[in-house]
């Protein structure tokens, strides 16, 4: 196994402790090659590999990113704008 400094982890791992006192993994900058025990809270962005919970994982598409995606592909600039639109408010 390769040997990492403290600083170089801290460039890929960000930490923070809860008010309980315990320490979790904040924000990860890299790719995690292994098990991942405990929740994930926020967004993967990339490929997952594997299972979760024993399941094999697989992209299930919004109504909303559906729609997304068709208006995206007329190419019409105001449909999108109005889109967009809709979605700040």
């Amino acid at each position: 196994m390769t040997k990492i400094t403290l600083k170089e982890s801290l460039e890929l791992v960000q930490f923070w402790r809860s008010n309980d006192g315990s320490w979790h993994v904040g924000n990860v900058r890299g790719n995690v090659c292994g098990d991942v025990r405990g929740d994930v809270e926020g967004s993967v962005r990339g490929h997952v590999f594997g299972t979760i919970k024993g399941r094999k994982w697989q992209f299930i598409e919004t109504p909303v990113d559906k729609l997304r995606s068709f208006i995206e592909e007329t190419g019409n600039d105001e449909l999108i704008q109005a889109f967009k639109d809709m979605e700040e408010n």
